[in-house]
């Protein structure tokens, strides 16, 4: 594998077809950025904002920021301004006075009331928004902000005091998808904490440890189980969603590099083997790419239902392929190989980028970016997928953790072992 030449490939790609899309979507009135697109990312339909989104896009202006600090991609200058109006639009309107997160607010910040406290999952995005900027800027006391919301989070999970919009867990369910994200708030927080010589990276470490323990008691045979009630009948706890195994893979593998932990070999074997067997039953032989959803076994969920609107939504798109677990799994297939130097998970790494490459760009290269929703045979289709947005988050994330990872910023191999 020639590292610079694929290297160069994602930095070419990010320059010229993502970062002038979210140029141009950015706010400069407000502050913030537009993301309800439709799929082909030629009209936008809605300026409302939401909170979720808000916060990723504030995490990949400071993390591309960095990088142009380091010289290893071009990006105007107007970023610093970016993220600076989007931090802004974040502290002054995405808080509740209970320190909780809004879901969604219109153009201005002005809250709604349908869209107030329904998603933990805009806690966790907005720390994680704040976290890198406080990162970014060397501000201890915006890091102490984040901290305070993570806190909170962290408390109203232990007290099931929470929503989970737009996938309500049902009552009785351990949904992997709680440890999942705490596991990445905490790694981080933890390396704002470490960065700035903080005491709360000691408490930090202390939570990967445990959510790390979270995932793996979710684990069964090969695989995570997404939903977890003690009833191996149902559907829910039958069914595999590939795309969060190969995305919650490389934050165990990340994981490894901050705990203590005996034979750290062994648990790189077990993510292997899991990630392995999402790729093989989660992958379409026919058409290429990775399902939205599989029965453990292999192909459509199956099983008991308990007749929720999680089911149905697992039920009516299992067959459709999604922008985000690709590009996850362009992430974790490299990581693995080069954490192995197992030339399979090249291999691999390889088929992923083949349908992906041939599959996701947009056609109109004066639009750029992802058509991001597709169905079976890969032709577009305007669906909703979570919230009514582009998102702006997996695929560039994908592409920084990739160059990161190739140009040595990030030796995972070496601090693992």
């Amino acid at each position: 594998m020639d590292n610079e030449l694929l290297k160069h490939k994602y930095i070419e790609d990010l320059e010229r077809n993502f970062i002038p899309f979210w140029e141009k979507a950015v706010d400069d009135t407000f502050g913030g950025v537009y993301t309800c697109y439709t799929n082909s990312g030629d009209d936008l339909f809605s300026d409302k904002k939401y909170i979720w989104s808000q916060g990723r896009f504030l995490w990949l202006g400071c993390k591309l920021l960095q990088l142009k600090e380091r010289g290893t991609i071009q990006l105007s200058d107007k970023w610093n301004r970016i993220t600076d109006d989007t931090y802004s639009f974040l502290r002054n309107y995405a808080l509740m006075r209970n320190t909780h997160v809004v879901f969604a607010v219109e153009r201005n910040g002005e809250k709604i009331k349908e869209q107030m406290d329904t998603s933990i999952f805009a806690d966790c995005f907005y720390v994680l928004g704040c976290n890198a900027y406080a990162n970014l800027k060397n501000k201890a006391e915006t890091f102490e902000h984040a901290m305070l919301i993570y806190h909170t989070i962290k408390e109203r999970i232990s007290k099931n005091e929470f929503q989970s919009d737009p996938y309500p867990i049902p009552d009785g369910y351990l949904s992997h998808s709680i440890p999942m994200i705490l596991i990445n708030v905490a790694q981080e927080l933890y390396e704002t904490a470490k960065k700035l010589n903080l005491k709360e990276q000691f408490t930090l470490l202390s939570d990967i440890d445990t959510f790390f323990h979270d995932i793996l008691y979710l684990q069964s045979g090969n695989r995570i189980i997404e939903m977890y009630a003690g009833d191996s009948s149902t559907l829910l706890e039958r069914h595999i969603n590939p795309g969060h195994t190969v995305e919650c893979a490389w934050f165990i593998l990340h994981s490894l590099s901050y705990i203590e932990l005996e034979n750290k070999e062994k648990h790189i074997q077990e993510v292997e083997r899991i990630v392995k067997n999402a790729l093989m039953i989660g992958w379409d032989d026919k058409n290429g790419g990775m399902f939205r959803f599989v029965d453990k076994e292999g192909g459509k969920p199956q099983g008991k239902l308990i007749e929720t609107p999680f089911e149905e939504l697992i039920l009516d798109t299992w067959d459709t392929k999604l922008w985000w677990p690709h590009a996850e799994a362009l992430y974790s297939t490299l990581l693995l190989y080069s954490l192995t130097n197992d030339q399979t998970w090249f291999e691999k790494y390889k088929k992923v980028e083949t349908y992906v490459f041939n599959t996701f760009p947009n056609e109109n290269k004066k639009i750029g970016e992802w058509v991001q929703i597709r169905d079976r045979t890969g032709r577009p289709i305007n669906q909703i997928v979570a919230l009514p947005v582009k998102d702006p988050f997996h695929i560039i994330r994908a592409y920084i953790k990739i160059i990161e990872l190739l140009e040595g910023s990030e030796n995972f191999a070496t601090r693992i072992t």
